[in-house]
């Protein structure tokens, strides 16, 4: 039978183990999908035969509208509601589920992006008036999932906001509302992304909206942090 490895921690636990567990051969649904097959067993073991507790995650629309399944699936940052276990079988071999890495882990593949939130706080990023132009729009589609801060080197580093950020004051700062007072407050609270210093836009191909993460990134550094 095929085995998905969970990595898993208590709640308010620092310690994490991998524990896998077996399922039927066959299965056709995505990673979502078996994490419900999985808690919905009468009596959860793991592979060795050994009581396991329910598996902590987040899920809400499971139609990869809303972000909340964000999680690593084969070391790859991922909406786990569009992720084909069939598929990851087949291209990694193998199934391995994980919680983000960027945002500090709540209980197993459940994790606190709060931070997210908090920055577009300081920094005024709440929607006040309408986009202008399409483009403008486009942006405001981010999910907030965090797989873009999961991908960014430059984020882990501390030296810089999450890419999502920079997509909200890209899209704030083009609404007629933004006025000089405004603009000031999120230069001050957003950390100066310059022209992006990453030449892979690693961001990008892991947005499930598929924003240009990287244009909003250097459009605000233009606006805002003016060389």
């Amino acid at each position: 039978m095929p085995t998905v490895t969970i990595v898993r921690r208590e709640t308010g636990g620092t310690d994490s183990f991998e524990q896998e567990f077996e399922f039927e051969k066959g299965f056709q649904g995505s990673v979502i999908d078996l994490l419900h097959e999985l808690n919905g067993r009468e009596t959860l073991t793991d592979a060795a035969g050994n009581p396991a507790r329910r598996i902590c995650f987040e899920c809400s629309c499971e139609t990869g509208s809303c972000g909340a399944c964000a999680m690593l699936v084969n070391d790859k940052p991922v909406l786990a509601c569009e992720t084909s276990v069939p598929e990851e079988l087949r291209r990694a071999g193998g199934l391995r589920l994980a919680p983000l890495t960027a945002f500090p882990c709540v209980c197993d593949l459940q994790v606190n992006r709060d931070i997210l939130r908090d920055r577009a706080r300081d920094a005024g990023l709440w929607l006040t008036g309408e986009a202008r132009e399409a483009e403008d729009g486009f942006f405001s589609a981010c999910l907030q999932c965090g797989l873009c801060a999961e991908a960014c080197e430059k984020y882990r580093s501390g030296k810089f906001d999450a890419p999502c950020a920079y997509v909200s004051a890209d899209l704030v700062a083009a609404l007629d509302g933004a006025d000089a007072a405004r603009r000031k407050g999120m230069k001050r609270a957003l950390k100066k992304p310059f022209l992006c210093p990453c030449k892979t836009a690693p961001c990008e191909p892991v947005c499930p909206q598929r924003l240009p993460l990287r244009q909003a990134i250097k459009r605000v550094g233009g606006s805002l942090f003016p060389r």
